[in-house]
């Protein structure tokens, strides 16, 4: 009967195109899976990362033991061209049918499956943090500044959608991690890889250190010009750390070179190192005990290398934590900074611009501030295994590869 087998082929079409939205459902299940398993492994959770694959599995309803359904999850994967990576997680649904019209055709099962593969990246660390919870433009790198250091990542704690912008030409060689949005603009590139936009916050590496109070003013001569040398020292020991207390501020310039001995040093009203003027220094802090703006330009040199450990270990500029918000502090205009260490301002804004350049091939230079701005023919690497400073990591990624 004619009519009898056209009604018979629109419903075995009718169960093919269930089955195959069923396989399509099961595919975007296995997809998501393998996607979070991988995250969370790049997190670092290598225990629990197969019950993130099935609980994603059971919300687009393929909970596995189920209604027939099994869900595996391999890592590495068993089988595809991605066996021997370690990051790989494999997940695979396969899911039982019952047959209805097509019975008539076949008694045997029905099963459809469905496969996918996500390989996890490292976490990443950073060497630029902004620590802003709101503010646009929490970190900005801009007109030309480079991070060409793949190890040296940039965070932006900022929840805006402009809490992490490049622009101008600037390009940066590793990943980067904003808990707002990211903003790539006028020929700017991100090169780096992962780029993440709504991550979750770094935690201010260095909110347990603590310099603790300084001592009574030094008699020590804290001013010099026109080519003379000096070196200060610590003017009493605490446990073993030497403490000064410059409360004149430092003011050197013309030529002068300054050396500073082992030791945390509180500078209050102003640090002002210019005009050739050269700072050396290792096992150093630098307290800026004030709210004041420092001034390190004009072809300064700058040598100073953060203490390995003690209550100030891994930073070399400790700003104050209550400081005013407003305050720039600005490192510029052709200086050399060899900083093996960590420029903390909290509260204040990081400026690096008009050719500053920091930390030679394989050095070390963390910058966290409140806010932090890059610009100008800038250059900032980091490898900071070692130093003292504590790690700035954020997570890693995933990405689906077969």
């Amino acid at each position: 009967d004619w009519s009898s087998d056209v009604c018979s082929s629109d419903l075995l079409g009718t169960e093919a195109g269930m089955w195959f939205y069923t396989h399509q459902t099961m595919q975007s299940a296995a997809d998501g899976a393998a996607f979070s398993a991988a995250v969370a492994r790049s997190q670092g959770n290598t225990g629990g990362f197969r019950n993130d694959a099935t609980a994603v599995a059971s919300r687009y309803g393929f909970a596995n033991g189920s209604g027939g359904t099994l869900v595996t999850v391999n890592q590495p994967p068993l089988s595809g061209p991605n066996m021997t990576d370690s990051n790989a997680v494999e997940v695979i649904i396969r899911q039982a049918q019952q047959r209805l019209f097509s019975s008539v055709l076949a008694s045997g099962p029905m099963t459809i499956s469905a496969r996918a593969v996500a390989s996890a990246t490292a976490a990443r660390t950073a060497c630029i943090l902004g620590l802003d919870p709101t503010a646009a433009n929490t970190v900005q790198i801009l007109n030309n500044a480079v991070l060409p250091d793949p190890g040296c990542g940039v965070a932006s704690n900022s929840t805006s959608p402009n809490g992490f912008v490049i622009s101008n030409n600037a390009s940066t060689s590793a990943p980067v991690s904003s808990s707002g949005g990211l903003v790539i603009d006028i020929n700017a590139h991100l090169l780096g890889s992962p780029n993440l936009s709504n991550a979750p916050p770094i935690p201010d590496p260095y909110a347990a250190a603590d310099a603790g109070n300084p001592p009574a003013c030094t008699a020590q001569n804290g001013a010099g010009t026109n080519n003379g040398t000096r070196t200060l020292r610590p003017d009493v020991y605490v446990g073993g750390v030497g403490y000064a207390h410059f409360c004149g501020g430092l003011d050197f310039n013309n030529n002068f070179v300054v050396n500073l001995e082992p030791g945390v040093y509180f500078i209050d009203t102003r640090l002002q190192i210019r005009n050739n003027a050269v700072l050396n220094g290792t096992g150093v802090t630098l307290v800026i005990n004030g709210n004041y703006a420092i001034d390190l330009n004009n072809n300064a040199i700058i040598n100073l290398t953060a203490p390995t450990s003690g209550p100030t270990s891994g930073l070399i500029f400790f700003g104050s934590r209550t400081g005013i918000p407003t305050v720039q502090q600005t490192f510029s205009n052709n200086t050399i900074f060899n900083l093996t260490g960590a420029v903390y301002f909290p509260n204040q804004i990081i400026n690096f611009e008009n050719n500053g350049t920091m930390a030679p091939t394989g050095g070390c230079t963390q910058v966290v501030g409140r806010q932090v701005r890059l610009s100008n023919n800038v250059n900032i690497r980091a490898n900071c295994n070692g130093t003292g400073t504590t790690a700035m990591n954020f997570a890693g990624g995933a990405a689906l590869i077969e």
